[in-house]
């Protein structure tokens, strides 16, 4: 209880830092949307919103961050327990895994890659992932020193 008050916390303060301004919404308990987020049909909100519960239900705190096109820098998905995070959903093989981790590391230092859909075992996904780190293109993707990969992986 006391570890997710502190999770709680942290999110928050990161979260009035990162956008003073923002007037947040509930969406469930420990998750909060911006109103300056699409939600539509093309927006990838439904998955994201998917993937901020799956980390509430394992304690953490969730601010689903504004999406402006006109604004400059990364542009990342969310705010977990006061750090920048983007979303992966990825259903398809060990390539597109590693496309999209790449892809994740040019907006955000932490990840949660979401695998329910895909159907790569554990070792699968740990070989891409490490395949991925040792690509000559991830210098050039990567914007961040350290940071954190979460997996949702299908039955675990």
């Amino acid at each position: 209880m006391r570890q997710r008050k502190d999770k709680a916390r942290k999110a928050k303060k990161a979260a009035d830092e990162l956008f003073p301004d923002e007037k947040w919404k509930t969406i469930g308990g420990g998750i909060y949307v911006s109103p300056n987020r699409p939600v539509g049909e093309k927006s990838g909100y439904s998955d994201e919103r998917r993937d901020a519960e799956i980390l509430r239900s394992f304690g953490s705190t969730v601010y689903l961050v504004p999406d402006d096109s006109r604004a400059a820098g990364n542009k990342y998905d969310a705010i977990v327990d006061g750090l920048k995070m983007e979303f992966k959903n990825v259903a398809g093989n060990a390539n597109t895994l590693q496309t999209q981790f790449l892809r994740s590391r040019e907006h955000a230092p932490n990840v949660f890659i979401n695998l329910e859909k895909s159907s790569l075992t554990k070792q699968e996904i740990i070989t891409a992932l490490y395949g991925a780190r040792n690509n000559p293109r991830y210098p050039k993707k990567n914007k961040f020193q350290g940071g954190r990969i979460i997996l949702k992986i299908k039955g675990a």
